[in-house]
């Protein structure tokens, strides 16, 4: 890594932030990792568990899902902050701040926002319970229940632990707003949703009403808020002095752009705004405060989670069902890992998906599922880069270095009913080039290609873009004229140093 270029481009600016520009997964762990050596201030605002992030502890690897990635950092000084708009869960924070703990890692400078949406046992188990019946995809982790109660004003706050009284008051009211739907679930179902770990092995379970109020009081006023309470500030009265005091503040955004719940695919989303206007309220900031964003993109192919249109994906609705099917990592290697270099050149798309997914290590962090791949979609990165910024950061680079052609999606093919969309009469065989982010059309849009010679060359070790391969940069030429956006960092490999900086 060159580090002059690194503060060359750092220089100048206070507030940075790091943002997915597709469904996730995009290698923004390293990101973080890479500029927490810069940051005084790590703040992630938004998300929930259902995001996850390896960290190495001691030589050996832990999914986080809510404590920042930059939390390895703590011995140095550095400040890692929950934000507002974070759905809280603080089984989940307390469970990783003793798994650091346990591996010798002292915690002295989190921070966590008294505002956030607190998750409740409510929360998780409907969460489970509904996605049995409408196969969404979602991680159980209650983050959909949580942020619709908070936009329909029945929110608890993290604040509200604190408080033995007023946190009582106010479930059991929340629960009265509840009778009506707790009274059309199966105890049974109920029962055994609520024995899993992530809701304490039952500690919730009432036989006559389901979820226990004097349990759920007990254990949040009581262990949750004795473990947590010296963590708690005003955030956005800390950001204000920490801006005053001239700290260097990044913000780690999580899931991506593709899922927000304002800009992604409808139905198949998550319940938060994922780009950088949604980070940066999160943290108690302004978007225009933010003086840089990190547009993170996996290049020259991109992954998704669970279910919802994926117009570039090898193998289409083949792959989307297989990987449903929760198909483990070790079961694919197993079946796969020795045919990689036949399935790199097949003429099956699906057979180049799992090639890719192989080289990738294309498997969810927190849900642990197959992710589904496909080419780079240029058309949905145009639509992501008019919402977070022109500049692109590109990661898993080399994961292509041996493919013989590399292929762009630059339009759609629209192959649905006719129908109406933003002003527009689409008909069937229509071409687009823009992104119709409402599902029941994005179905129906199939890939157009533009294809590229593949560059067949190791390029993990190589320290300057001038020294790159000439079809990866033709590559990076067209996208960044498509899309209308400058890629500025390129990763080469998963390590820090594998970083090369296009300025």
């Amino acid at each position: 890594m060159d580090k002059k270029a690194f503060n060359k481009l750092l220089s100048g600016k206070k507030c940075v932030a790091v943002v997915c520009n597709q469904w996730g997964d995009t290698g923004k762990g390293k990101f973080v990792d890479l500029l927490s050596s810069w940051a005084d201030i790590i703040i992630r605002g938004t998300g929930g568990a259902n995001a996850g992030h390896t960290i190495v502890v001691n030589g050996q690897e832990f999914i986080f899902h809510l404590i920042p990635s930059g939390i390895l950092h703590d011995t140095d000084g550095k400040v890692n902050v929950l934000g507002r708009s974070v759905a809280f869960d603080p089984r989940v924070v307390i469970e990783e701040l003793d798994v650091l703990a346990d591996n010798n890692v002292k915690v002295n400078n989190l921070k966590i926002s008294h505002q956030a949406p607190l998750m409740l046992p409510w929360h998780i188990m409907i969460d489970r319970i509904g996605d049995k019946k409408q196969k969404i995809g979602t991680t159980g982790r209650g983050i959909g229940p949580l942020y619709s109660d908070f936009t329909a004003r029945h929110s608890l706050f993290v604040n509200d632990i604190f408080n033995r009284d007023v946190f009582r008051e106010k479930l059991v009211k929340f629960f009265e707003d509840k009778k009506r739907i707790l009274s059309t679930i199966d105890k049974g179902v109920a029962k055994e949703v609520l024995n899993h770990p992530h809701l304490c092995n039952g500690a919730f379970f009432d036989e006559k009403d389901i979820l226990n109020i004097d349990a759920i009081v007990d254990k949040y006023t009581g262990e949750f808020a004795d473990r947590l309470k010296s963590y708690i500030i005003d955030l956005r009265e800390y950001v204000d002095q920490a801006l005053q005091d001239n700290k260097n503040i990044l913000l780690e955004g999580a899931q991506g752009t593709l899922l927000s719940i304002d800009y992604g695919t409808t139905k198949y989303q998550t319940s938060s705004d994922c780009t950088i206007a949604g980070l940066a309220k999160g943290s108690g900031l302004k978007e225009q405060q933010v003086d840089y964003v990190f547009g993170i993109t996996k290049a020259f192919y991109m992954t998704r989670v669970g279910n919802g249109p994926f117009p570039a994906e090898f193998g289409g609705s083949q792959s989307e069902e297989y990987c449903a099917k929760g198909i483990t990592k070790d079961e694919e290697k197993d079946k796969y890992a020795s045919q990689i270099d036949k399935l790199m050149e097949s003429d099956d798309d699906f057979e180049i998906g799992v090639a890719v997914r192989l080289l990738g290590g294309e498997y969810g962090a927190t849900t642990g599922r197959t992710r589904r791949n496909g080419w780079l979609d240029l058309v949905a990165l145009k639509h992501a880069v008019k919402i977070n910024g022109h500049n692109l950061s590109l990661t898993k680079v080399d994961v292509l270095d041996k493919f013989k052609q590399i292929k762009l999606c630059t339009h759609y093919k629209y192959t649905g009913p006719d129908i109406f969309y933003a002003g527009k009469n689409l008909k069937t065989g229509d071409t687009i080039d823009f992104f119709p982010r409402f599902s029941e059309i994005l179905y129906h849009c199939q890939p157009i290609y533009k294809e590229f010679p593949g560059w067949q060359q190791d390029i993990t070790k190589i320290e300057n873009y001038k020294d790159l391969p000439k079809a990866i940069k033709d590559v990076v030429d067209f996208m960044e004229e498509y899309v209308g956006a400058q890629v500025d960092v390129i990763s080469v490999g998963p390590d820090r140093e594998q970083t090369i900086f296009k300025i």
